[in-house]
C-alpha cells in the first residue's frame, strides 16, 4: 500500500513556514503499514492542485493534503477537489452549526468567510473537525482515496488520529511493516 504526501501552501514554499506535516503523517502512516511513495509541496494555484492530485491518484492508493482550507481567498483547495471529482459545492449543516457555535464562543462575528468553511463538495464524506473550523474531507475515485486536511498541525494531527487512520485500517488491507535502525560506532558512513 502506497500513499503520496501533498502539502500546499504558498507560505511553505517561501520558507514562512516549515512542513511538518508531512514527517508527522508520514511516521503514522507507517505505523500501520502504509509506505510513502513521495511527499511534496505545492503553491495555492489551481493547475498545481489538479496536476498534483491527479498524478498521484495514478500511482498511489491513498494520497493526503494539507493546506489550502481556510477561509480567505487564496484557500482554493476544496474548489479544485470539486472540479477534480466532477462535484457540485454544498453546506454541511453539522459543520456550519459548529463553526457558528465556535465563532459565538470566542466572540466573533460569524461573517461570510466562516460560513464559506462548512461549504464543501457534495462528493466527499466529511471529516469533523473539532479543533478549527476547515473540516477534513475523505474521496473516493477507482479504489484511490484522497483525504484533504487543514494545514494547522494539530487540527491535522487530530482528524489523522480521530478519523483517517481509522478509515484507512477499515477501507484497505494492511500488511504490517517493520523498520529497523543499525546505530553504529566508529565507522564512517560510507563504510
Amino acid at each position: 500500500m502506497r500513499a503520496d504526501i501533498i502539502t500546499i501552501g504558498d507560505e511553505i514554499l517561501i520558507g514562512q513556514i516549515i512542513d511538518t506535516n508531512s514527517a508527522w503523517i508520514a511516521a503514522r502512516l507507517g505505523e500501520i503499514g502504509v509506505s510513502i511513495r513521495r511527499k511534496y509541496s505545492i503553491g495555492d494555484r489551481r493547475e498545481e492542485i489538479i496536476d498534483a492530485v491527479e498524478e498521484s491518484m495514478t500511482k498511489a492508493e491513498i494520497t493526503i493534503i494539507t493546506g489550502g482550507l481556510g477561509p480567505t481567498k487564496d484557500d482554493i483547495t476544496k474548489r479544485v477537489l470539486a472540479e477534480i471529482f466532477h462535484s457540485s459545492m454544498v453546506c454541511h449543516t453539522e459543520t456550519y452549526e459548529r463553526v457558528e457555535r465556535m465563532m459565538a464562543a470566542r466572540g466573533i462575528a460569524f461573517n461570510d468567510l466562516n460560513k464559506g468553511q462548512a461549504m464543501v463538495p457534495e462528493c466527499c464524506t466529511v471529516l469533523a473537525n473539532h479543533k478549527g473550523t476547515a473540516p477534513g474531507m475523505w474521496f473516493e475515485r477507482d479504489g484511490r482515496v484522497v483525504v484533504s486536511l487543514p494545514g494547522v498541525p494539530f487540527e491535522m494531527e487530530a482528524l489523522m488520529t480521530e478519523s483517517v487512520l481509522p478509515r484507512i485500517k477499515e477501507h484497505f488491507a494492511l500488511a504490517s511493516v517493520v523498520h529497523r535502525t543499525a546505530i553504529t560506532y566508529g565507522l564512517a558512513e560510507s563504510m
